[in-house]
């Protein structure tokens, strides 16, 4: 089956939708998930385009850039490859950490932006061929290239 770069199997949109949010999820630190949602609706005129989106498609952009890296570099990759994505369900609580930084008891929290600074600012290098702040047929031919190196490269689809 041939499938043009502008449609993603199972998703509902163009596949500049998704890196444009997940673009400016990661380069601003201060915005959440709910704010890049709403940004990248009014950008692209959606009806919908929820924060749930921006958070699966994120997570799908990280195993993605994982996978990778443990194909090229095999354990070495996997090693050094940071935080994984599917570890982070909760935060300690704030308060709650021992002077060596280690939470004291079960207390959780659902985590906030500034816990997934980490994980954004490897996002933000693993897109940083698409310019910041593309937009339309830019951010369209930006995607566009992008999606054929990862192809080049991985013989995979992005997302």
């Amino acid at each position: 089956m041939v499938i043009p770069w502008w449609l993603i199997p199972s998703r509902p949109y163009p596949l500049q939708v998704y890196l444009y949010a997940n673009r400016l999820y990661s380069e601003n630190p201060g915005m959440g998930q709910r704010g890049a949602a709403n940004a990248t609706r009014s950008e692209f005129r959606l009806e919908k385009f929820s924060h749930s989106t921006v958070s699966r498609s994120f997570k799908a952009l990280e195993r993605s850039q994982k996978q990778c890296l443990e194909r090229r570099f095999g354990a070495e990759g996997k090693a050094n490859s940071g935080e994984t994505p599917t570890i982070v369900a909760t935060a300690a609580r704030r308060g709650n950490e021992k002077s060596d930084g280690v939470g004291v008891g079960t207390a959780t929290r659902f985590p906030v932006a500034n816990d997934t600074i980490g994980r954004r600012e490897a996002m933000s290098e693993f897109l940083r061929e698409i310019p910041s702040g593309a937009k339309g047929a830019d951010m369209e031919a930006a995607s566009r290239l992008f999606a054929e190196k990862w192809h080049e490269k991985t013989k995979r689809l992005l997302l």
